[in-house]
């Protein structure tokens, strides 16, 4: 006979509290296990971009080593020492220690650059100091990397920063047409004078493009310069980057000064009366140069009368000073006397550089060295006069006549 079942026990029936607080607590168990994994992989990730940051930096290490060569910048550092007088100062960059560092001052904004990570930025200081020696010592680019232990190609575009802020920035302020009628330093007879014009070749290597254009008279390759010079020998307008093939009459017709000058705003009612004739503030040039009310060019050779002669006298002596403007230009940037490799496109900025930093230099009064002059050697105008005969009638003859009697024997 079988065996009777025992009594079933049914299991304890449990309140929807009970169920509400384990699904709670099965919960809680699972967003702490997320949140524990979540934090595992940042600490992972941290890892990963640690290591590998510091990979970078040690490639970046030996990429610098590879990219730069190791140079020496003993000059400079020699320089920064204070170990130079006035003397060497003057015979390295052409200026004194105070215009030095007056220019890095003006143009630290323009001309100083950021560190990158694949190299320290050359200071401002340096970059100044490169450029003007560069200019003049007119030496290769190769030995400015030896000086200053710099690449040649990092120097040809520090030339190129230092020249462009140059003229952005001082060109304004120290080349600028006189405000007087009469500049101190010019003598009395006769009035009305502002500034003598004159032009300069400088030499350039022959062009690619429109060679003969550029090749002058004299048998070599030029760009002009067109300057008018006040009695301190400044310049107060410049012209550059004409070929040197062009007349004077020529590189004068495409400035800015002759349209200026023609407008009458050159110097607009600055006009007096002289011998019974309105003299407005004028020019003195060559025979090269066309007669103009507001250019006056001496008399051509033949029959002149006593005052005529002595107009022809004084003007020969008063554009001594571009000569001289001239020499104590090339004098002190010697890049301007010997034949420039620079690109044609950049030269005009270049000579326009030069032509500023004389102006600085001038008015700051630093020490030119007699032996650095350079003589000026004759245009030979009087063997190419102005031969279009414009202004040799009307007003512009009438003024010079009436200047020519203002002066006395």
């Amino acid at each position: 006979m079988a065996a009777p079942a025992p009594p079933s026990c049914p299991l304890p029936a449990l309140s929807r509290g009970a169920v509400a607080l384990c699904l709670l607590y099965y919960l809680r168990l699972q967003r702490g296990r997320r949140l524990r994994e979540a934090a595992r992989r940042r600490r992972a990730a941290r890892r990963r971009r640690a290591r590998a940051r510091w990979g970078r930096r040690f490639a970046l290490l030996w990429l610098r080593r590879l990219w730069s060569k190791a140079r020496s910048s003993a000059f400079w550092d020699t320089v920064r020492a204070k170990a130079f007088g006035p003397g060497e100062w003057a015979e390295n960059f052409r200026l004194g220690p105070a215009t030095f560092d007056y220019l890095c001052g003006r143009l630290r904004g323009a001309i100083q650059r950021r560190d990158t990570n694949m190299r320290r930025a050359i200071p401002a200081e340096v970059r100044l100091a490169m450029t003007l020696w560069r200019l003049g010592a007119c030496t290769e680019y190769r030995a400015v990397e030896q000086q200053f232990g710099v690449s040649r190609s990092t120097v040809c575009k520090i030339l190129r920063d230092v020249c462009e802020a140059v003229v952005a920035i001082l060109t304004p302020a120290y080349v600028a047409a006189p405000a007087g009628a009469r500049p101190a330093g010019f003598p009395a007879p006769p009035p009305q004078l502002a500034g003598v014009l004159g032009s300069l070749h400088v030499p350039i290597r022959a062009p690619n493009e429109n060679a003969a254009g550029y090749f002058n008279r004299r048998g070599w390759h030029s760009v002009v310069l067109q300057a008018a010079v006040d009695a301190r020998g400044c310049f107060w307008d410049v012209n550059v980057g004409c070929p040197g093939r062009q007349s004077d009459a020529q590189v004068l017709r495409a400035s800015e000064l002759y349209q200026r000058a023609q407008r009458g705003e050159l110097f607009p009612g600055a006009a007096r009366e002289v011998a019974g004739v309105q003299v407005p503030v004028y020019l003195l040039g060559g025979p090269s140069y066309p007669l103009l009310p507001w250019l006056m060019t001496p008399y051509r050779a033949g029959e002149l009368t006593p005052a005529q002669r002595r107009f022809n006298e004084y003007a020969a002596a008063a554009r001594t000073v571009v000569g001289v403007a001239f020499g104590r230009l090339r004098g002190r940037w010697r890049c301007l006397q010997k034949r420039n490799d620079t690109d044609v496109s950049f030269l005009p900025t270049l000579i326009a550089a030069c032509s500023t930093l004389h102006n600085v230099c001038e008015m700051h009064g630093d020490v030119f060295q007699p032996r650095w002059m350079v003589e000026e050697e004759e245009e030979e105008e009087e063997e190419e006069p102005f031969e279009d005969g414009e202004g040799e009638e009307g007003a512009a003859a009438e003024i010079r006549e009436a200047l020519a009697l203002t002066l006395r024997d």
